[in-house]
């Protein structure tokens, strides 16, 4: 069983390996079930590279995107990866 620092750590290293993001901030920590697990979901802040997107669309971007890691509390497999969508900014 895993302790919510250790959900953190993992989801840290998820983004760095799976995303190529390094740098990232915690920003919320909760414990629910999904799909029959026991799962932690964490969400971090990611810089987002602005550059990438079409001239327009930088003008109302977000310098930041939020990414939610699902970790199974008993074995520390990363379930899922999902998009954070904030509810108003």
């Amino acid at each position: 069983m895993i302790d919510a620092k250790q959900a953190v750590r993992i989801a840290q290293e998820g983004a760095a390996d799976l995303l190529g993001q390094a740098s990232s901030n915690l920003e919320e920590i909760e414990r629910h079930a999904y799909k029959d697990r026991d799962i932690w979901s964490i969400t971090l802040s990611l810089p987002r590279d602005l550059n990438q997107l079409p001239p327009f669309a930088r003008l109302t971007a977000t310098p930041l995107q939020y990414k939610r890691f699902l970790i199974d509390v008993e074995t520390g497999e990363l379930v899922a990866l999902q998009l954070r969508e904030v509810a108003s900014q």
